[in-house]
Parts: C-alpha cells; sequence; structure tokens
C-alpha cells in the first residue's frame, strides 16, 4: 500500500456546512483495492451517520477507490436497513455498471445521483430546485 492509499484510509469523514444546509460527507475516496479497509471505515463511519442528528443529505466519495460487490452491497444494505431517514445520497466516483446495483437505494424514498464531479455533488445534494 502506497502512502497515498495509506493517508486516503486515515481521512475522517465528517459534516460539512454547505450554502445553507448541512451534509455528510463520507471520504471511501483514493483507497484503491484496499477493500478491507473500505469496508472497516465505512462500519466505523456508520456509527457516525446514523445518529439522528446528523444531516440527511449524504456524499459518497468513492472516486479513485476500487469498488467490489462487497463494497456495494456493504453500502446499500446500510442505508436501506437504517432507521435513519435519508433524504438525498450522491456518489461520487462510481462507475455505470455498479450505478444500477447501488441505486435500489431509491425504493426506501431517497433521491440517489451518481455525480463525478465533488463540487457539483455538493450542489447537487443540497439544492431545493432537485427536490426531495
Amino acid at each position: 500500500m502506497d502512502s497515498i492509499q495509506q493517508a486516503a484510509i486515515k481521512k475522517k469523514s465528517f459534516e460539512l456546512n454547505y450554502n445553507g444546509g448541512t451534509i455528510w460527507c463520507e471520504h471511501l475516496d483514493g483507497m484503491g483495492a484496499s477493500e478491507d479497509e473500505v469496508l472497516a471505515k465505512f462500519a466505523e463511519d456508520k456509527r457516525l451517520f446514523s445518529r439522528p442528528s446528523v444531516s440527511s443529505f449524504m456524499i459518497i466519495d468513492l472516486d479513485k477507490t476500487e469498488i467490489t460487490g462487497q463494497i456495494v452491497r456493504t453500502i446499500t444494505d446500510a442505508v436501506m436497513e437504517s432507521k435513519k431517514v435519508f433524504r438525498k445520497i450522491v456518489f461520487v466516483g462510481v462507475e455505470k455498471h455498479w450505478q444500477k446495483q447501488i441505486g435500489v437505494i431509491n425504493k426506501k424514498g431517497i433521491a440517489v445521483r451518481f455525480i463525478d464531479d465533488y463540487e457539483k455533488a455538493k450542489e447537487w445534494v443540497i439544492s431545493e430546485k432537485y427536490g426531495f
């Protein structure tokens, strides 16, 4: 594992105040093929973003991380089984062939989008013009 991947693993996910709203920014980006680390980080962060006081708007950044079936199942199961109500989730860095599988979470009434630009993702997730 190179130093860039090590830095990505240590990068903290957090709540961001943005444009009059708050977004949970789940940073799983830059982790390469480190599936175990992605899953462990997500499991740890899940305890944080599942709290009722945390924003129901979320960005899940997977850019420069090798997405696997297990990562997709872990993320979709966490959202689908959560008691927390998510309003909008935008995924960054997800290849087309994974989008349909991840998109099933919209069945829970969550607005879901796939956007490759992080700044545009922040705009979409907090913008009222796209609806809830």
